[in-house]
């Protein structure tokens, strides 16, 4: 329950990374000595756009405790010793590192991690709470225009 905060993001502050056969977009966390605009996050994410050619590898520590994931949309890639071909997601254990390899595909993914609420987690539209009573709550904050309050 705490106030909303909205941070706009165009894809001009989206920052780079490169290495050998990969490309980064960093839009939350970072790698090396890049970093991502979207910051002052509850889950601490890391939130990347990668794209690998074939034959690439790329390693990244992951915050210790932090539940992975990755939306690959173009191609395949070993995930650890996961393969995910496009169009699917993959949900991995938590970890302190992530490895991926291309083989004879490039791929193009999403790959975000997050350290864990573990609370209950009701979505609807862009509110997040933890009850169905407080959406509807929020909801009815949001008509009586009491929603944000100075």
């Amino acid at each position: 329950m705490i106030r909303p905060r909205y941070q706009g993001v165009t894809a001009a502050d989206i920052p780079s990374a490169k290495g050998p056969g990969w490309n980064a977009r960093v839009v939350a966390g970072g790698i090396d000595s890049i970093s991502g605009p979207v910051t002052e996050t509850a889950a601490n994410p890391l939130y990347l756009e990668m794209a690998m050619e074939v034959g690439s590898k790329f390693h990244l520590p992951i915050p210790a405790g932090h539940a992975i994931l990755v939306y690959v949309f173009e191609g395949q890639a070993t995930f650890g010793e996961q393969t995910v071909a496009a169009v699917k997601m993959a949900v991995f254990d938590k970890g302190d590192q992530i490895e991926i390899r291309t083989s004879d595909t490039p791929v193009r993914f999403m790959l975000m991690a997050g350290a864990p609420f573990g609370e209950p987690i009701v979505p609807y539209g862009p509110f997040v709470m933890n009850t169905r009573k407080e959406i509807q709550q929020a909801l009815s904050d949001l008509r009586n225009g009491t929603f944000v309050q100075a």
